[in-house]
């Protein structure tokens, strides 16, 4: 028996590898309940761009309240690229 790892996407299985699988072999598949930690990162990082546009784009003042409150929960210091 071997395992190889893949993604689902779009309905398909993708091997992240190249296996070599015999004609007319039966397969097990796994789904992990595990997330993948790429998809959590990418998942954290697009919340972090809304949520900045959304500051940008507010049309009305924030005011002194929104810093203190958002200083406590989300330090914003400088542009991310992760």
């Amino acid at each position: 028996m071997q395992a190889y790892r893949a993604k689902y996407e779009s309905g398909r299985v993708i091997p992240l590898d190249n296996p070599t699988i015999p004609e007319g072999s039966d397969l097990i598949i796994t789904v992990l309940d595990a997330a993948v930690p790429g998809n959590i990162l990418a998942r954290q990082k697009k919340a972090i761009n809304e949520f900045l546009e959304g500051i940008r784009n507010c049309d009305e003042p924030l005011g002194p309240e929104f810093d203190e409150i958002i200083n406590r929960r989300f330090n914003i210091v400088r542009e991310l690229d992760l």
